[in-house]
């Protein structure tokens, strides 16, 4: 496997994971607003709620062998995610545009990739990804989904247009029931999705890889 060997971003990616693995109040105190109501991303605005550090790795290594230069993710939480796909777009010669909604995380994420040395290499777009992401400039060669599941589906038709032949979907938190309508759809066209189940832990990951 393909490791990182940007010192400056690894100290900022170990300090980011040290701090998101004591979070479980935090992602408990968010859930607990979902007994009365509806969940909404505002209720976890203080929780990272990132990927592991196996997840980034992988996704880095994926980025690499395949050489992906346009990478887009959606659900930029502090940007965990965010350092390992920048790391690999640093290596490839490409960007990541990623999207976060709530403001005070993008102000955090932002101070994060700075300190990580890859800021150059990272376009955050605030606001709802249904907005933020109408507008690409060139077609998608790996996109990362991670944000609010419910989103899932209609951002993924939204960014149909944008996939080619040999677009990977990495999608987190693949198992959990608001990430169904979107599963559905994916099996549902095997001959423009070619999907599988990469882990049941965590919240569940899918890898998908687009055929024209």
């Amino acid at each position: 496997m393909r490791k990182i060997n940007d010192q400056k971003a690894l100290r900022t990616l170990n300090r980011l994971h040290k701090a998101s693995s004591g979070e479980m109040g935090k992602i408990l105190k968010g859930l607990s607003k979902g007994l009365f109501r509806k969940l909404q991303p505002k209720d976890m605005k203080d929780a990272y709620i990132a990927i592991s550090k196996s997840q980034g790795e992988f996704l880095y290594d994926l980025l690499v062998e395949h050489q992906a230069k346009n990478i887009v993710e959606f659900g930029t939480s502090f940007g965990i995610s965010t350092l390992y796909l920048a790391a690999a777009a640093k290596k490839n010669g490409g960007k990541v545009i990623t999207t976060e909604l709530l403001p005070e995380k993008c102000e955090v994420a932002q101070k994060n990739f700075e300190e990580a040395g890859l800021d150059d290499f990272i376009e955050l777009r605030q606001g709802d990804a249904i907005q933020t992401l109408k507008h690409l400039d060139s077609s998608i060669d790996f996109l990362l989904m991670d944000g609010w599941n419910d989103l899932y589906l209609p951002l993924l038709r939204q960014l149909e247009p944008f996939f080619k032949d040999g677009t990977i979907i990495y999608t987190d938190n693949a198992s959990f029931k608001s990430a169904k309508p979107y599963l559905d759809y994916i099996y549902s066209r095997p001959e423009k999705y070619r999907s599988r189940r990469l882990a049941d832990d965590k919240g569940g990951s899918e890898l998908t890889t687009v055929a024209a």
